[in-house]
């Protein structure tokens, strides 16, 4: 197991665990746990106990629902960076226990988009498009009565939405109670995370990096005894 990997995650966890006592009230505290024989970590909140827990969603001081997050970790392509390789993110209604949206990246799916969206709703239109879908292509669009079963995308592994965003979408759009100061925690995240994005995309396409920092006037010279290949294969996958 990478050794530097432990304290990596750990810090992780925390900054998650911070990130959700500052946004969402009654939160409970982010653990992270190693998985027994792999090189991965997984981050989730926790009760007390252990157990895993769920970060509880008020409007107006009464429970209605409950998000789940889980997050494993690993280190990228080089093993010298923490690397987020799965989230699973959805919300719950505490009257059915029935999900209401999820949000999902594996950066191994397939064939489904890398990240993408789903909600567990429906709407009568686009039933009828995917019943007509259905029975011209029924081994694409298997389930015409379920919109739980489209993916919508969402970017791509290096351009999928971040937690911050999941929090201001059920803060705005769901309305759903929050804590004073959030937006700023949320903002503050949002481009820590973008940051460490562009970084990985600089590092993945470091000519293209090179000529728009040389077209801004920088001084780019290519390192010395080593070939500098393009990683696309995140960039072309939906």
């Amino acid at each position: 197991m990478t050794e530097d990997l432990a304290p990596k995650a750990a810090a992780f966890a925390r900054e998650l665990g911070e990130t959700l006592a500052a946004t969402l009230p009654g939160a409970p505290s982010v653990d992270v746990q190693a998985v027994a024989g792999k090189n991965t970590y997984i981050v989730q909140p926790s009760n007390p106990d252990g157990s895993v827990a769920r970060v509880p969603l008020f409007v107006n001081g009464v429970k209605l629902a409950e998000l789940s997050i889980v997050l494993y970790l690993d280190t990228d392509r080089t093993g010298t960076f923490l690397k987020n390789v799965r989230t699973d993110c959805a919300a719950y209604s505490v009257l059915d226990r029935q999900p209401l949206f999820r949000m999902d990246y594996r950066a191994d799916m397939h064939p489904a988009p890398i990240a993408h969206w789903q909600f567990h709703a429906e709407r009568g239109s686009l039933t009828h498009l995917l019943s007509m879908a259905h029975a011209h292509r029924p081994k694409s669009v298997d389930s015409p009565h379920l919109l739980s079963r489209l993916h919508f995308p969402v970017g791509g592994e290096r351009f999928r939405p971040c937690i911050e965003d999941l929090i201001q979408f059920v803060i705005e759009e769901c309305g759903v109670d929050s804590v004073k100061g959030w937006g700023k925690v949320v903002k503050d995240g949002r481009e820590h995370w973008r940051r460490i994005q562009l970084r990985t995309v600089v590092r993945d396409l470091q000519w293209e990096a090179a000529e728009i920092l040389a077209r801004e006037g920088w001084t780019v010279m290519p390192p010395t005894g080593k070939e500098l290949t393009e990683s696309t294969t995140t960039l072309r996958r939906w």
